[in-house]
Order: structure tokens, then C-alpha cells, then sequence
């Protein structure tokens, strides 16, 4: 279990998640795996690059793995806090589960979706059913087995070809990014809090070889330059829209309002409070 002030995370087998939200939560990542979303109480606002959608109790969405999503999580007007249920279906058991079960896979099947990064899905009570059992897991602190909770990973993929079998052909594509223009990418990615092993997968490449590709582009190393990029965004937003440091440190990608506090006064020469007064 992780815990902060406003938030607590329920971590099982590092594939089945409970979050709680008491306050706005703003969480800018990369997908790494596909994932199955089910809100229990509050709201969850999902940005991708094709549009933004609001998600409400009751609802269950689908993610596409290897694609930036921006989720704020809310409670709603009322007071009642963000519970949402999240589940990541990995490669390797869908690899596995795919020499277990035979599934039916079209290439014109889902593919003229505007929605290619996330998919809405309808109600069912399969569905429903799923996520209650799940739920009443994470209430109790009673984890099952290993064994059981991979049986409930089997039945989740079950139960989303049940709802939509079309997902068949994004849930065993496991072909792996092509390696993208790199600059592109960390200009318009530097806020999202990733590791450098994050950024060199979503470039499509190793880790040696990212470091070594970016420092031919940018002269710089990736952490010297990611630091530098985040402090000068967040010095704009200071400086020239008025926005208060504790509001801009984690939209530019810093985890701790000291250590951006810290690193902003050796860039700068004065603090983001004196920053204000520009």
C-alpha cells in the first residue's frame, strides 16, 4: 500500500491496482500496458492526443498500451472521493494465454476506431461482476492467491472479448514501437514523469543507444537536459502567467516541491517565490 496525504494506492502483484482520491490528482504517464479501468465513486478525466473524455461511477474503459495519457482523478461536486479499479494486462501472460485459449483475430476489426489509444466499453454485467469481486478484495485486505488472481486475469480478458471481441487484435498485437524521431518526442513529452529506460522504450530504443542518440542531438545528457527543460517551462509559467510554484512544480514533471525549489535557485540565481515578483 502506498499513501499520501490525499491518496492511497492498493498494490497487488504489481498488476492490480485500487487508488483512492480525496483531492485532484493529476497523473501524466505513459501507458505501458494494456488496461482495464473501473470507476467506483468520483470522476476521472482522460486526456489522449484524440480527445478528452470524463469518466463517471459505473463506467469501464479499456487503454492501449505504449501511448501517453493525461488522468486527473476527482471526487465529485458532492465530496465523494476518486475510487477507481485499474488492472494491466501484460504481455507476457497474454502471450502465454494465447497458447492456452485460441481467439479469433481480424486485421479490419477495430481499426477504423478515432479512439485507437483507449476504448469505451458498454455496460455488462460480466463486467460489473468482474470488477465487484475485485473491489470486495481490496475492502477486506484479503489478497486470494497468486494462483486466483491470475484466474481473475484470465477471466478479465474473457470477459472483455465477451464485450467487445474485436479487442482480440490489440490485446495480441505484440509488435513493439519503430524507433521515432527522438527530438520530436522528449519536446513534446519532458513533463511526464518517466524513467530514462520509459523514454528510450517509447522512442523505440535500447537504453544505450537512446543516451547515445541524444546527446548527438541535444550536446547534452538526457538528465541534465530534462532538469533544464522543466525548470525554464516552469520559470515562464512563474514569470509570465502568474502561476503559483506550488502549482506549476508537478506540471512540469517534478516530484517534490523542495528538490524543484532547490534546482530552481541554482538555474536562476533566486527562488520560484522571487520568481513571482518579476
Amino acid at each position: 500500500m502506498n499513501t499520501q496525504s490525499d491518496t492511497i494506492i492498493y498494490n497487488y502483484m504489481d498488476t492490480f491496482f485500487c487508488c483512492r482520491v480525496e483531492k485532484d490528482k493529476l497523473c501524466e504517464e505513459m501507458v505501458t500496458d494494456h488496461m482495464l479501468v473501473y470507476i467506483c465513486s468520483g470522476e476521472m478525466i482522460l486526456q489522449t492526443k484524440e480527445k478528452r473524455a470524463t469518466f463517471k461511477k459505473g463506467d469501464a474503459v479499456f487503454m492501449k498500451r505504449n501511448h501517453l495519457a493525461k488522468k486527473t482523478k476527482r471526487p465529485t461536486k458532492s465530496g465523494e472521493p476518486f475510487k477507481g479499479l485499474f488492472l494491466q494486462l501484460k504481455s507476457p501472460f497474454l502471450k502465454s494465454l494465447l497458447t492456452e485459449v485460441s481467439f479469433p483475430i481480424s486485421t479490419n476489426l477495430y481499426a477504423g476506431s478515432k479512439d485507437r489509444n483507449y476504448k469505451i466499453l458498454p455496460k455488462h454485467p460480466f463486467l460489473t461482476g468482474l470488477f465487484i469481486s475485485l473491489e470486495q478484495y481490496f475492502d477486506s485486505r484479503t489478497y486470494p492467491s497468486k494462483e486466483l488472481m491470475t484466474t481473475k486475469l484470465k477471466e478479465a480478458v474473457l470477459v472483455l472479448l465477451e464485450v467487445d471481441p474485436s479487442l482480440a487484435n490489440i490485446l495480441f498485437d505484440f509488435a513493439e514501437p519503430w524507433k521515432m524521431d527522438l527530438a520530436g518526442f522528449m519536446n513534446k513529452n519532458y513533463r511526464c514523469d518517466m524513467s530514462l529506460e520509459e523514454f528510450a522504450h517509447y522512442t523505440g530504443r535500447s537504453l544505450t543507444s537512446f543516451k547515445r542518440d541524444f546527446v548527438a542531438i541535444f550536446n547534452e545528457t538526457p538528465g541534465k537536459w530534462l532538469v533544464k527543460k522543466r525548470l525554464h517551462e516552469a520559470h515562464n509559467r512563474i514569470v509570465n502567467k502568474k502561476q503559483k510554484p506550488s502549482a506549476v512544480y508537478q506540471e512540469v514533471g517534478f516530484k517534490n516541491l523542495s528538490h524543484f525549489s532547490t534546482a530552481f535557485k541554482k538555474e536562476f540565481g533566486y527562488s520560484p517565490s522571487g520568481a513571482m515578483d518579476l
